[in-house]
Formats: C-alpha cells, sequence, structure tokens
C-alpha cells in the first residue's frame, strides 16, 4: 500500500470512530426536557424519559392534591401498552392460563381482562417493572407542568386523537357519558400505537385501555408523599390505575386523574405497561 493510500485509509479510520462516538454520545446525553428518540439500541420498544423535578397533582379534585414537588430519576417506559401477543408469549413460556380477550381484540391489541398480579408477573419476567404512579403522571404530561391531557393544554383537548368513549360508542351503550362530535375511528380498543406519540415519544396515554401501576392507593398520601421517587403507601387495599380508556371520556383523561381498584380485579378496558430502572453503567 503506497502513501497516499495509507493517508486516505487513517482519515477514514478516523472519521468513522468519530461518527460511532458522537452516535453514542447522542443516545445517552439528553437535556430535561428531551428525551432520547431513538433507544432501539438500550431498550427496544421503550424510550427513555429523563429524569426530572416536576410538580405532581392538580387543584381538580379532591385526592389530586395537594399540589407537591417530585423529583423522579430517568427511567425506561413501554411506547405501547402490552399487547395481546406479548401477553401470550409469557403465559405460554411460564404455562399459565392465557386471559380471555375481547373478541375485537387481535394480538396487536392492549391485553385486558388482567389483574395487578398478572401485570407484575409479566413486568418481572420481561426484566422489567410497573411504573409507579409519578413516573406515569410525568410520561402522560410530556415534561409541561400546565399540560391536563396527555402532552395537550386544556384548551386544545378537542384536537385530541386517543382512543376513547366517542359517537361511536353510543352505538353499543346508549346515554353514555362520551366525547360528542368526536370519532376515534374505534368502539372498542385500538392496536397500540395507532394515535399520535406525545413528546416523548410513547402512546395512548390520554385513551385505550386503563392503566395498572405499582403503588397502592391512599386518599391523602400527597401530603406526606415522599419528594424523590415515590412508591405510593406501604399498603393498602386497591392498587392505582391511570390514564383514559376506550369507555371513558372528559375528566377521566386528565393526566392527573387518579383511579383505583383491588387488585384482583379484571376488566375489558384494564391493561397495563411496563417500566424500568435507568442504569447508564449498563448501556
Amino acid at each position: 500500500m503506497n502513501l497516499g493510500k495509507i493517508k486516505i485509509f487513517s482519515i477514514l479510520v478516523l472519521l468513522t470512530a468519530m461518527f460511532l462516538l458522537n452516535f453514542s454520545c447522542s443516545l445517552l446525553k439528553f437535556g430535561k426536557d428531551e428525551a432520547v428518540k431513538d433507544t432501539s439500541l438500550l431498550e427496544p420498544g421503550m424510550v427513555l424519559i429523563p429524569g426530572t423535578k416536576f410538580n405532581m397533582g392538580s387543584p381538580y379534585k379532591k385526592n389530586e392534591g395537594p399540589i407537591h414537588s417530585v423529583n423522579i430519576d430517568t427511567f425506561f417506559l413501554d411506547k405501547k401498552e402490552v399487547s395481546v401477543y406479548e401477553f401470550t408469549r409469557f403465559c405460554k413460556a411460564t404455562r399459565r392460563k392465557m386471559p380471555v380477550q375481547p373478541t375485537w381484540a387481535d394480538d396487536d391489541h392492549p391485553v385486558v381482562n388482567v389483574t395487578w398480579n398478572d401485570a407484575r408477573d409479566y413486568a418481572k419476567w420481561s426484566r422489567k417493572r410497573l411504573p409507579t404512579e409519578a413516573e406515569w403522571e410525568y410520561a402522560s404530561r410530556s415534561t409541561e407542568a400546565h399540560f391536563v391531557y396527555s402532552g395537550k393544554s386544556k384548551n386544545i383537548y378537542q384536537r385530541s386523537f386517543g382512543n376513547i368513549a366517542d359517537e361511536s360508542f353510543l352505538t353499543v351503550k346508549l346515554r353514555f357519558p362520551i366525547k360528542e362530535g368526536y370519532d376515534d375511528g374505534y368502539i372498542h380498543s385500538a392496536p397500540g400505537g395507532s394515535y399520535p406519540e406525545n413528546v416523548f415519544g410513547v402512546s395512548d396515554l390520554e385513551g385505550n385501555v386503563l392503566e395498572w401501576c405499582a403503588d397502592w392507593f391512599q386518599e391523602d398520601y400527597y401530603a406526606m408523599s415522599e419528594r424523590k421517587n415515590p412508591q405510593g403507601p406501604q399498603k393498602g387495599n386497591y392498587k392505582i390505575i391511570r390514564g383514559g380508556s376506550w369507555n371513558r371520556a372528559g375528566a377521566y383523561l386528565r393526566s392527573t386523574y387518579r383511579t383505583w381498584y383491588p387488585p384482583a380485579c379484571a376488566f375489558e378496558f384494564l391493561g397495563f405497561r411496563c417500566a424500568k430502572d435507568y442504569d447508564p453503567s449498563n448501556y
């Protein structure tokens, strides 16, 4: 190899090394208001939510207050709700009975009719966990404290594209509270990720199905909540559920709205998504 070719080869090697270094840094470097957009090299199917301090809660309902400052660490969150296909794989691998799914739910729809224990067991099997209530709310708010709905302020809610109780829902249930003048294209659940993602790249936080969280529910917990990575009360009778669903509209869709059910409950409008701790030394 002559001197000219050696120089060209050396330059190409140097440029390649610089590109790879910058690319790697770009995956791990993010600011307060920006999640890593492409986490496919980190945790497939999940997005990285940057740790931050935010004001949790709202003045709209007693159990959503008092508004309090919370610090959460960076964490991963599933882009979509766990699907029928994914949960079927889990059941086959662990030799457990698959919950009966509605007739409308194909493999790419969110799995439903799962108890809190079912959701927890799936999360452990997939080396993940259920998100805390604080993590869920922050991911839904999409970095903005004034966002009442998932990535949207109240005055632009009517342009929402989530899967909620709409005009079509009245074809199966008359005289039900719906969002009038709105049609999301599905009477029941929709395939995961059918609607626009929020700022963090997460889908269906506003609708599709309700989602189990890790925390126990306590009416006045916010008044005594830990200020860093709150985990909820140590015990209780009900587990926290967050988000909207295909059979809910109005106030139910607020990012701050809190619902709770006994952990043994299972419904056709209740599913979950997973979270995972972020340890920079692993990536």
